[in-house]
C-alpha cells in the first residue's frame, strides 16, 4: 500500500488499484496507464474533482474506472496486498486481484476550536478581506480555510496569501513597519 510514489519502475507490469477522485489520484492512474499492467481507479462518487481536461482523458484511456464505490477491505499476508473488495451503495461487492494499492484520498479543512472565535464564517472557510483580515480586528486567515468573492481554491493561492495576512499582521502589530517589503526581484536594482 502506497500514500506516495517515488518510483514508477516500482508498478511496472502490476496490477494496480488507485483510491481516490481528485487531481492526484487521476494524474497518477494515467501516468501508470502504459507503466503496469493494469491500472483501475476506484472513487467513492459518479463524478470526479479533478481537472476536466484530466478527468476526459482518464475517460478515454485504458484505465478501468470504478465509480460509485468504496474499499471495503484490503486482503493479504505478510504485508503483501493481494485483493481489495469493493463494496457499491447497493450493497453488492467485488473483490479484485492487486499487487499494489495507492490511497490518494484528499485532506479536509479542519477548524476545530476556532470555529468558536466569532469569526464571520461562509459554511466552513473564513471569511476575508482583501488585506485576509478576518472581522476580527487582529485576526488574519490564509489558505483553503479562507472564503472571499472569487477565491479560488489552489495551493498557488493559498501560498499568494499568506505573505498578504504575514504583512498585515505585521503592520497591525508594528504599524510603524512598512506594509509591503522589498521583493527578491529588487536587490538587483
Amino acid at each position: 500500500m502506497h500514500y506516495g510514489i517515488k518510483d514508477l519502475s516500482l508498478f511496472k507490469d502490476k496490477e494496480v488499484l488507485i483510491c481516490g477522485g481528485g487531481d492526484s489520484a487521476v494524474d497518477w492512474a494515467l501516468m501508470l496507464e502504459d507503466i503496469a499492467s493494469n491500472v483501475s481507479l476506484v472513487h467513492r462518487r459518479e463524478r470526479f474533482t479533478a481537472h476536466e481536461t484530466s478527468v476526459n482523458q482518464l475517460m478515454s484511456s485504458k484505465v478501468n474506472v470504478l465509480t460509485s464505490r468504496a474499499v471495503k477491505s484490503i486482503v493479504g499476508e505478510d504485508g503483501i496486498v493481494k485483493e481489495v473488495v469493493l463494496a457499491q451503495k447497493d450493497g453488492q461487492e467485488a473483490t479484485v486481484a492487486v499487487d499494489h494499492v495507492i490511497v490518494n484520498y484528499g485532506n479536509i479543512s479542519s477548524l476545530g476550536a476556532i470555529k468558536e472565535w466569532g469569526l464571520d464564517m461562509d459554511r466552513n472557510s473564513i471569511i476575508v478581506n482583501s488585506r485576509m483580515e478576518t472581522n476580527i480586528e487582529g485576526i488574519y486567515a490564509a489558505g483553503d480555510v479562507t472564503s472571499y468573492d472569487g477565491k479560488v481554491k489552489l495551493i498557488a493561492v493559498g501560498l499568494g496569501e499568506a505573505p498578504t495576512a504575514i504583512n498585515h499582521a505585521k503592520a497591525f502589530i508594528d504599524p510603524k513597519a512598512r506594509l509591503q517589503p522589498l521583493h527578491s526581484t529588487s536587490v538587483f536594482n
